[in-house]
Order: C-alpha cells, then sequence, then structure tokens
C-alpha cells in the first residue's frame, strides 16, 4: 500500500469517526452510542503504535475539544490517558483474538466514561452513571467490525 493512500485511510476513518459521533439520536438511544472517535483512537493505537502514538491521541483529543465545544483539555485528558493502556501493550496486544480486544475496548470505554463523568461532577455539572455501562457495550459490539478493518490496513500496510 502506498504511503499516501494509506494516509488518506487514516485521515477517512477519522472523518467518518466524527461523523457518525455528530449524528443526533434520540434521547433514548443516546447512552447507547458508541464513542467512535475514541475507537478509531483506540484501533490505530493498537495496531500502529510507532506511527500513531499518544501524540497522535492528544491531538485528536484537542480536535474533539473543539469539534464537540467541550472545556478544553477534557478530551484531551481522556483520550491521551485511554490512549497509553493500548500504546503500552501494543506488543501484546497486536497477538490478542479479536474477543480480548473487546474486553479490553469494553474496560477503556468504561473507565473513560467514568472519567469523564467524575471531571463534569467536579466542574458542578450533573452527571448519570448509569447509563455508562450502555456506551460501553455497544463499543465492544461494533469494535470488531472496527478491529477487522483496522487489522487489514495494518497487514496492506507492512
Amino acid at each position: 500500500m502506498t504511503s499516501m493512500r494509506y494516509y488518506l485511510i487514516v485521515i477517512f476513518s477519522l472523518i467518518l469517526a466524527l461523523v457518525l459521533q455528530l449524528i443526533p439520536t434520540s434521547a433514548i438511544l443516546l447512552p447507547w452510542k458508541p464513542n467512535f472517535l475514541l475507537l478509531i483512537v483506540i484501533g490505530w493505537v493498537i495496531f500502529q503504535p510507532n506511527q500513531w502514538g499518544i501524540g497522535f491521541a492528544a491531538f485528536i483529543g484537542l480536535l474533539a475539544d473543539l469539534v464537540f465545544r467541550s472545556p478544553l483539555g477534557l478530551h484531551v485528558f481522556l483520550f491521551v490517558f485511554i490512549g497509553a493502556v493500548p500504546y503500552l501493550l501494543s506488543g501484546w496486544l497486536i497477538y490478542f483474538s479479536v474477543i480480548h480486544r473487546s474486553v479490553l475496548v469494553f474496560i477503556l470505554i468504561i473507565f473513560s466514561e467514568f472519567l469523564r463523568n467524575f471531571m463534569y461532577s467536579v466542574w458542578g455539572v450533573p452527571v448519570d452513571y448509569g447509563d455508562v455501562p450502555l456506551g460501553a457495550i455497544s463499543s465492544a459490539l461494533i469494535w470488531p467490525l472496527i478491529d477487522r478493518f483496522l487489522r487489514k490496513v495494518h497487514k496492506k500496510h507492512r
């Protein structure tokens, strides 16, 4: 795979994740909505840790802060903190099965949501911790599709 095509795939995946993140959903389905942008960042960090590491996660977190109009640094902190785990485990995660990586994604998304809710509660914003597992379940269920796509890109890029 040529270098230019590879970078276009990365940009396309990020734009698609951002669009999916911004699609409006009903109040009933909102807790079930996966964090697509964080899933793509986790995936790129797992499969290409030397190229897309913690700096990449920080940049995408800053982009998320600007697009979502959240307090500056919230998503930077979350994406760096969550992206650091697969970065540190990337040597092993590439050999894990899809199910094991889905479990890791489930745990990372739960931790991310708890951390985000904690930060909002520190700022005095009312939060509901009851919806945290729902987004993590849907993220873990959608992960095999993202995993398959990124694994295929990784094999062609190597």
